[in-house]
C-alpha cells in the first residue's frame, strides 16, 4: 500500500508538469486547450513539487508525507477546477489520495493512538532509572539450571542489566481460525524499572486501517481498538485486562529481555527435565506459565492459562512458540513468535510477530 500510494503521488505530480509545459512553452501540450498564465504555470509547478516530496516521503515511509500532499492536493485541485474541462479526471486522483491523506492527518492529531503512544513514551523514558551493571555469573547462581543455562545462551553475562527495551515488529493478525490475516506493523516500550509496556499496531484488512494500543503504566492496562484511527471498536479497562496485560509483561520479559528478570519478582520451579513454571508478581496481580526449553538451552514454549479477558468464548490457555533465534542488539533471542489460543477443540493462531529490530536501555 505504501509503495502504491507513493506512486501514484508521483504520477498525478509529473502530470501536473503539463501546466507549466504549457505556460512556459517547453512543449507542444495539445492535451490543454486552456490558456495558462505565467503564474498559473508556477503554480502547477508547485503542485508538481509537493506531490514529488510527498510520494518520497511515502516510499520511504516517512510520517510527515501527509504534510506535503495535503496542500498539494488543495492546490491542485483548485488549478484543476480553473482547467475543468481539460484537467476535470485529476478530481478521481485527488479523490484517491484524499483516503490515506485523511487517515494520517488524523492518526497525527493528539488524542491520536500514535500521539497518544509517543507521549507516554516520552514521560516514561524521562523518569529516572536505577544504574544498569553488568550480569555476572553471581547473580544467575540462584536461579535454576534451565534458567542459568538460557541466560548464558542469551549472552546476558557480562552485558549491562536491562531497563527498558524498544521493540519494531511485523505482524499478521486474525480474530478467529477461519478469518484472513491482516497485515501489520508495531512498536512497543517496555520498561522494568518500575514496569510499564506500551504497544502501538497498526494493521489493515482490505485497505481499512485499524489501531491499536495497549497501555500498562502504574500497574493498571488498558486495551483499545479504533477503526481508521476514530472509530472505536475495543475498549477495555480494569482487573481484568489487567491481569492479562500482566502476563503479556511477563512473556516479554522471559522472551525478548531475560537479564531483566534478575530484577524483578520471578520465582521458578523445575516441573521436567526441561521445564519450569515462572510465576510473577506485580502491582497485586500475580501470574504464572509453563517454560519449555529446547536441548540447546532456548526458550520454545510459553503457556499460561492466566490470561482470558483479552478474548470472547469459554475458557483458553495462552500459548506463544518462539523459533528464529539469532543476535539483536547483541543479545541472541528468539526473533519469531505466535500468539495463539488453546480451546477444547484444539490449538490455533491469532497472531504471528517477527522482531525488525530491538534495543536495550534506550534514551528515544
Amino acid at each position: 500500500m505504501r509503495i502504491a500510494l507513493a506512486l501514484l503521488l508521483a504520477l498525478h505530480g509529473l502530470i501536473h508538469l503539463l501546466g507549466p509545459a504549457k505556460a512556459f512553452g517547453w512543449a507542444d501540450v495539445s492535451q490543454m486547450r486552456t490558456p495558462i498564465s505565467a503564474a498559473g504555470g508556477v503554480l502547477w509547478l508547485l503542485a508538481a513539487v509537493l506531490f514529488s516530496i510527498a510520494a518520497a516521503a511515502a516510499g520511504v515511509g516517512a510520517r510527515w508525507w501527509w504534510s506535503a500532499a495535503l496542500p498539494a492536493v488543495l492546490l491542485s485541485q483548485a488549478l484543476i477546477v480553473s482547467a475543468w474541462s481539460d484537467a476535470k479526471f485529476g478530481t478521481v486522483a485527488n479523490l484517491i489520495i484524499a483516503i490515506p491523506l485523511l487517515v494520517a492527518a488524523l492518526d497525527s492529531r493528539a488524542s491520536s493512538f500514535r500521539s497518544t503512544f509517543a507521549r507516554e513514551r516520552d514521560t516514561l523514558l524521562a523518569r529516572a532509572t536505577r544504574p544498569a551493571p553488568p550480569v555476572t555469573d553471581a547473580d544467575l547462581a540462584p536461579l535454576p539450571p534451565l534458567m542459568q543455562a538460557y541466560l548464558r545462551r542469551a549472552g546476558a553475562v557480562g552485558r549491562p542489566r536491562v531497563r527498558n527495551m524498544r521493540v519494531e515488529f511485523n505482524a499478521q493478525m486474525r480474530g478467529s481460525a477461519t478469518e484472513p490475516w491482516m497485515q501489520a506493523t508495531a512498536t512497543q516500550y517496555e520498561f522494568f524499572d518500575p514496569p510499564a509496556r506500551l504497544f502501538y499496531m497498526n494493521a489493515t484488512r482490505s485497505g481499512v486501517p485499524f489501531d491499536v494500543f495497549h497501555r500498562y503504566v502504574d500497574g493498571a492496562a488498558t486495551f483499545q481498538v479504533r477503526v481508521a484511527g476514530l472509530v472505536p471498536m475495543v475498549d477495555k479497562h480494569g482487573p481484568g485486562i489487567t491481569h492479562d496485560e500482566t502476563v503479556t509483561l511477563m512473556n516479554d520479559v522471559l522472551v525478548m529481555a531475560p537479564a531483566a528478570a534478575l530484577d524483578l519478582p520471578f520465582t521458578y520451579e523445575t516441573i521436567g527435565e526441561r521445564t519450569l513454571r515462572a510465576t510473577f508478581s506485580n502491582a497485586g496481580f500475580t501470574v504464572s506459565a509453563a517454560l519449555t526449553f529446547d536441548a540447546a538451552g532456548d526458550l520454545v514454549g510459553f503457556v499460561s492459562a492466566d490470561r482470558a479477558h483479552d478474548r470472547d468464548g469459554g475458557p483458553a490457555s495462552w500459548s506463544t512458540p518462539i523459533a528464529g533465534y539469532r543476535e539483536v542488539d547483541g543479545i541472541r533471542v528468539g526473533s519469531l513468535g505466535d500468539a495463539n489460543w488453546i480451546e477444547p477443540a484444539g490449538e490455533w493462531t491469532y497472531g504471528r510477530f517477527e522482531i525488525r529490530s530491538i534495543a536495550y536501555n534506550v534514551a528515544r
